[in-house]
């Protein structure tokens, strides 16, 4: 290839992505790093507050209720604002929430400063996933979510990583310095890319009327089975570390952790092409069904590093790939409110990170870790059980009924008539 094609070839590339989503990427980077980093530095944090590892854990549970609860009530109320406050100055205060944690003299002061920082990453995140969804053709809708995903899920395997290794020489301190600069950076990043803002003509709904999505059948339809598949992959997640040490050495479960974190980001791209080229419900289904069995493989691939190795991939790829094409879902969904849609599905999804965390913990006091991989494989069939009991909704059919139980107005013409099909 010469010279001038190669140039052609980068500039077509280039074309193709907005640079401003990958800047939004940046700042789910950021938030990524935050929800999973705690886990990693919870002794240290315990060991200098003077507090048990049991309460210790309550850092992690107010973090993810706190997103859970919050996220679509900040959302709503931020609806009017200007993406520009909402995404700059939700990252500034994403900054400074993590530098108050970081300088928590007690376990009191660090919940409610964790608090903060859950909805103010519950306030940019859903924005960035609706701006990336508005930067695009319905035709790469799907790859730019899975960037503004893949930006979340590579913090497993850069992020994290670091950041852990940070407290690991300057204390748990630093770990929670990291993230507040990395916030601070994306915030930095997005101010100088510029920030798209709504049409100023349009008549932005209130508080009242955007919460009436909650009841809306649509929402419910497609937020259960989710919810339930959160739960069965994070309530295994959170042990599984302690479930691949009993029979691996202890220098294999980080390479393990590693390839998780590559796998989930592979798989929000396979999400993204998926849903672009089959659309949401299609791909949904068999994403489910090969996450049952990889759940399933879990317990006996443990005594094998190469088994282990290729059913954590798969559980990743499963796990990322759902979760780009149920942002998709939430979207043709409720298209008119995707920024409070899409908030509803992160809270989704954190709820169901709490709820697993806990049965995984109960499970594993009163019966076995052993059986932890298959509750949480059975659990995942119940989310699939429940994805092909529930209605689908016809578009122009019920388009009515939603109108008077929700208060939408029908986005036909921004959607293809595919994407509403599949829903």
């Amino acid at each position: 290839m010469t010279r001038g094609s190669t140039f052609l070839a980068r500039a077509s590339l280039l074309n193709t992505i907005d640079l401003r989503v990958l800047v939004l990427a940046l700042g789910t980077f950021a938030i990524g790093t935050d929800a999973f980093i705690i886990g990693g530095i919870l002794p240290e944090i315990a060991q200098d507050l003077s507090v048990s590892i049991g309460k210790t854990g309550l850092v992690v549970s107010v973090f993810s209720l706190s997103y859970a609860l919050g996220s679509p009530i900040i959302s709503a109320l931020s609806a009017r604002w200007r993406r520009a406050i909402v995404m700059i100055g939700g990252l500034a205060a994403f900054s400074v929430a993590n530098l108050f944690s970081a300088l928590s003299p007690t376990l009191a002061c660090l919940l409610v400063t964790r608090v903060f920082a859950a909805l103010s990453a519950g306030l940019v995140a859903p924005a960035s996933y609706a701006l990336a969804s508005t930067l695009s053709s319905s035709r790469n809708r799907g790859k730019f979510l899975a960037i503004i995903a893949a930006g979340f899920t590579s913090a497993m395997v850069l992020g994290v990583p670091l950041g852990v290794f940070i407290g690991k020489y300057v204390g748990w301190r630093g770990s929670l310095i990291f993230v507040a600069i990395l916030g601070a950076v994306a915030a930095l990043s997005m101010f100088c890319a510029g920030v798209p803002e709504l049409d100023p003509t349009e008549n932005t709904p209130g508080l009242a009327e955007q919460l009436r999505i909650l009841r809306c059948p649509k929402t419910i339809i497609v937020l259960t089975p989710f919810l339930i598949w959160s739960v069965a992959n994070f309530g295994l997640y959170t042990f599984i570390s302690a479930i691949l040490g009993r029979q691996l050495s202890a220098t294999a479960i980080p390479v393990l952790l590693l390839l998780f974190g590559l796998g989930a980001v592979a798989g929000n791209f396979v999400g993204g092409a998926l849903s672009d080229r089959y659309g949401s419900r299609s791909p949904t289904i068999i994403c489910l069904v090969m996450l049952i069995f990889a759940l399933a493989a879990i317990e006996p691939a443990s005594s094998s590093t190469i088994a282990a190795s290729v059913t954590i991939v798969l559980w990743a790829i499963c796990m990322a790939a759902l979760f780009t094409l149920q942002q998709q879902r939430a979207i043709a969904t409720n298209p008119e409110q995707s920024n409070l849609a899409i908030a509803l599905n992160n809270s989704a999804l954190y709820l169901g990170a709490s709820v697993g965390a806990a049965a995984g913990g109960v499970v594993i006091s009163r019966v076995s870790l052993a059986v932890l991989a298959p509750m949480s494989a059975a659990t995942a069939a119940l989310a699939l059980f429940a994805l092909l009991i529930l209605p689908r909704e016809k578009a122009r059919r019920t388009e009515r009924i939603h109108q008077r139980q929700c208060g939408a107005v029908s986005s036909v013409p921004n959607l293809p008539a595919e994407r509403l099909r599949d829903r």
